[in-house]
């Protein structure tokens, strides 16, 4: 007779192969949160450096005083390696380099912005149209980095749409299969 002591072997094999699963799928998940955050992180620090930069040029313009702006052109830092890298990238074109400034951190000082740049990378900043570009970007997925706070803003706008599409969707079956339910109890 066998003894049904313990576990057999094909039971544990099972088990660890379960946890596994639950633990990888735990820790995609973790990792989809951490990125998605990063990117509200940055748009928010993006949109606190527009609303910054909106607010300098019109006080200095109600004074009636010239505007100087803050940073340094791209045009006088294309030798700095992170400003090198996004002109490789073709993110800005060559006869916007002039409208478009380097943000170090001691500008961001001077714009009284609380904000620091990330590690290796630069906010840069258009005064005109106020266009604001990371110079690390944003890993959205497998084939997007997203740069600029207009791409942000759409590739978001876009999941919001997707996800109340989804949410409508899941409602509106859950409201016909309510509505036949009531269909068939009054039969």
């Amino acid at each position: 007779m066998k003894s049904d002591k313990g576990m057999g072997y094909i039971q544990v094999i099972i088990i660890i192969i379960f946890i596994a699963v639950v633990v990888a799928g735990s820790i995609y998940f973790l990792r989809m949160q951490l990125n998605e955050r990063y990117i509200e992180t940055i748009k928010t620090n993006m949109l606190l450096i527009q609303w910054r930069a909106r607010e300098y040029k019109d006080e200095k313009t109600v004074a009636g005083e010239e505007i100087v702006y803050i940073g340094t052109k791209v045009s006088d830092m294309q030798d700095d390696y992170i400003v090198a890298d996004i002109i490789q990238k073709q993110l800005l074109k060559e006869d916007k380099y002039d409208k478009y400034y380097v943000l170090k951190d001691e500008d961001l000082e001077a714009l009284a912005v609380d904000v620091r740049n990330e590690e290796e990378s630069y906010y840069i900043i258009n005064y005109e149209d106020l266009d604001i570009i990371i110079s690390k970007g944003c890993k959205y997925d497998e084939e997007r980095t997203l740069y600029r706070l207009s791409d942000i803003e759409t590739t978001a706008e876009e999941a919001g749409e997707e996800k109340n599409e989804e949410e409508e969707n899941s409602t509106g079956e859950e409201q016909k299969e309510e509505n036949g339910e009531t269909e068939k109890q009054e039969e």
